[in-house]
C-alpha cells in the first residue's frame, strides 16, 4: 500500500502525512479512531469501456441524476470516475470471478493459438520459381 485516503475530504495521501493537506485533519492510521480509508471495499461492479466484457469492482462515492462517480482503487477517490447508471451492477463476488476466470481462460487460449500458428511459419520456405515461362 502507498497511500491512504482522508475520511473527511477523500484527498488521497502518502503514509508519510500526520496531517490531511486537504482538509487539515490529524491523521490517525490504526485504532478504534482511525480516520483514513486504506483499502478499497467494492459495493457495486461497473462495466466502463463499450464492446467490452470486463466488469470492475468499485465503490460509489456519489449518485447524480444519470450517472455515478465511483472508484475502482484508493487513488480515484480524489478525482472518481464517472459511469453512466446503466453501467452499475450490484456487487457479485461469484459473477466477478466467473467473468474473471473465463476471461483468463480465453487469454490463454489465443496465447497458445498464437504459439501453434507461429510453430507452422517456421517451415515455410521462400517460393523459387524453377523456371520462368513466358506468355506468348
Amino acid at each position: 500500500m502507498d497511500g491512504v485516503i482522508c475520511s473527511s475530504c477523500h484527498s488521497y495521501l502518502d503514509l508519510a502525512n500526520a496531517v490531511c493537506p486537504g482538509c487539515g485533519t490529524q491523521m490517525i492510521y490504526e485504532g478504534d479512531a482511525k480516520n483514513v480509508i486504506d483499502r478499497l471495499q467494492p459495493d457495486c461492479l461497473i462495466h466502463r469501456y463499450d464492446g467490452s466484457d470486463m466488469l470492475e469492482p468499485a465503490v460509489i462515492l456519489k449518485k447524480g441524476r444519470t450517472n455515478y462517480k465511483v472508484a475502482t482503487r484508493l487513488a480515484e477517490y480524489a478525482k472518481p470516475v464517472i459511469v453512466p447508471e446503466h453501467k452499475v451492477y450490484q456487487f457479485n463476488q461469484n459473477i466477478l470471478s466467473a467473468v474473471q476466470g473465463l476471461r483468463n481462460e480465453r487469454t490463454a487460449a489465443m496465447a497458445r493459438y498464437e504459439q501453434q500458428i507461429q510453430s507452422h511459419w517456421k517451415y515455410l520456405k521462400q517460393y523459387t520459381p524453377a523456371h520462368k515461362t513466358h506468355p506468348t
